[in-house]
């Protein structure tokens, strides 16, 4: 019992492989940088504000995406538009 067999080195050897190729497969994976952001998918919003009707936390939007329209949700709800006067002029 106390031998180390040829068998056992051998799956040693097997499971140390698969860990360091598994490993350096996530190190790749979080190495790689995002995708650029494609300038035609983003459209400026002036300062848009949301506040949840749930708990009333209160969101700045400063950049929406063009191929989504709907407020963002909080608390699983969707936020309710919120405007200011003057607080929408940037300068």
């Amino acid at each position: 019992m106390g031998e180390i067999g040829f068998v056992q080195i051998l799956i040693a050897v097997a499971l140390g492989a698969a860990i360091w190729i598994v490993s350096m497969k996530v190190l790749r994976m979080l190495a790689t940088p995002p995708p650029e952001l494609d300038p035609e998918d983003v459209v400026e919003v002036e300062d848009q504000d949301f506040r949840c009707s749930v708990c009333g936390t209160e969101v700045t939007l400063r950049v929406a995406n063009v191929t989504e329209t709907s407020p963002p949700k909080h608390c699983r709800e969707e936020m309710d538009p919120v405007w200011r006067p003057g607080r929408h002029q940037r300068g």
